[in-house]
């Protein structure tokens, strides 16, 4: 499906303030709704999304932005007709409010004290004095796919070559040390979560590409995913967003995922392997898992559901003491792209290049996960 990048507003007519929205409201949108901050105050105002194709984390921060101020302006704002994962992610970051109420888009069961009713499980991290720089850097990436784990040894060659510094590569299991990484690739939440504790900073993230979930079943399960009541459903762990986007795509479905029963593997490919085996009805997994699969594994399972929300993605962070080198990680990095070696390592890796994340990326991303995994 092709997806326009221009965004423009229809007022419908001059007496009131019901406008279309057009199009894509991601960053590229930011002076066209500015454009609307200056309605009077006190007034009704009624958007109409059945023309927005997509709405990214970006979009989101701005629309955030102009109903606060609105809000303030005691002007009272409701939108209607979104589609399928604008519904979605306006009840995830907590927009759901603004959502005309006409009974067809009830409010998702999942909440900041039901997602996650348990703080999520971490390495205890003794008390210390704060981390001095090592001559040795320690990267830790958390892979989107198997099959990019050479890739990521070549890329760490390739760093310590271009920075002129020693960098030891260990692939992600758990939840890294904070002590001893230097560098990190974390999937969103677990990012969310380095940056919060240990003041990791966030430099860069994966160009033109977002994490996001498919729910599976077996191949030799015919059943819809509306007829999946109370199941059992595997995935890695609970405080990701794969695990928060399942559960919403579930609830969109007309589905209660309140109702399920949950098993966390501690990895996908566990996750993937209780589903084969029958010990589970459900998986919520990576999307880019899920096209990296083997053939075997590809045939033993059949896609119900996928969501198409343009919101999260892993970032590339660096620990707080190296914040004065952040600049040169920075530069080789985005190189990557106009050199041959570069480009063959990304890839190696599925990564199209890097770009710098939007601040109100950031904090959409950060704002969720306080809401649901803090």
């Amino acid at each position: 499906m092709s997806i326009t990048n221009t965004f423009s507003i229809q007022q419908i007519s001059e007496k009131d303030f019901h406008f279309n929205f057009i199009g894509s409201i991601d960053a590229h949108a930011s002076a066209v709704l500015e454009s609307l901050a200056t309605l009077p105050s006190e007034t009704y105002v009624l958007l109409d999304f059945s023309q927005v194709e997509r709405v990214n984390s970006m979009g989101l921060s701005l629309l955030l932005k102009l109903f606060e101020e609105w809000e303030r302006k005691k002007i009272r704002v409701e939108v209607q007709q979104l589609n399928r994962m604008v519904n979605m992610l306006f009840k995830i970051t907590g927009l759901g409010r603004f959502v005309k109420s006409d009974g067809q888009n009830p409010q998702s069961a999942i909440g900041p004290t039901t997602v996650n009713p348990e703080p999520p499980h971490h390495p205890e991290h003794k008390a210390s004095a704060a981390p001095s720089i090592h001559d040795k850097l320690n990267f830790v990436a958390s892979l989107q796919s198997g099959q990019q784990l050479t890739g990521w040894y070549l890329l760490n060659t390739y760093l310590q070559r271009r920075l002129k510094k020693a960098i030891h590569f260990e692939q992600s299991v758990d939840t890294p040390d904070s002590r001893t990484t230097d560098l990190l690739f974390a999937k969103p939440f677990e990012a969310c979560f380095m940056m919060k504790q240990y003041g990791f900073i966030p430099l860069l993230r994966p160009q033109s590409e977002t994490d996001e979930v498919v729910i599976l079943t077996r191949a030799d399960d015919n059943r819809s995913l509306q007829d999946y009541q109370n199941a059992s459903v595997g995935t890695a762990t609970k405080d990701s967003f794969v695990y928060l986007l399942g559960r919403f795509l579930c609830d969109e479905s007309g589905l209660d995922s309140e109702k399920f029963t949950f098993d966390f593997s501690g990895n996908e490919i566990k996750a993937l392997q209780t589903l084969i085996r029958k010990k589970c009805d459900l998986v919520f997994i990576l999307k880019k898992t899920y096209e990296g699969l083997s053939s075997f594994s590809r045939n033993n399972v059949r896609k119900l559901d996928e969501s198409q929300t343009d919101f999260a993605y892993h970032l590339f962070c660096i620990a707080p003491q190296l914040k004065d080198e952040d600049s040169a990680l920075v530069d080789v990095l985005l190189d990557m792209e106009n050199d041959e070696q570069g480009q063959k390592i990304l890839q190696d890796i599925q990564i199209q290049g890097w770009s710098t994340p939007e601040q109100g990326e950031l904090q959409m991303l950060q704002m969720v996960y306080n809401r649901y995994v803090i």
